[in-house]
């Protein structure tokens, strides 16, 4: 059984880890919006909503590139 591959621009790749570790950077720093110390108005990515928010979108991203790469590269057996 074979286990063919997928081709994908190195570029490419270096986007999404980039977008990723972005998004991961935002979730880990995250805090509560209840932190009265918080500013509401300031970045949204500094509280939960926003940095969960954020880390979908760019999870969605990724996936929809990666499914996009693997239906543009032809099947060779």
């Amino acid at each position: 059984m074979s286990n063919p591959a997928v081709t994908i621009s190195r570029d490419e790749c270096e986007r999404l880890i980039k977008q990723l570790k972005r998004a991961v950077g935002y979730c880990t720093n995250a805090r509560s919006s209840f932190d009265p110390d918080v500013d509401l108005m300031g970045e949204p990515t500094d509280t939960y909503p926003g940095a969960s928010g954020y880390a979908c979108s760019t999870m969605k991203l990724a996936v929809q590139s990666l499914e996009l790469h693997m239906l543009l590269t032809p099947l060779v057996e």
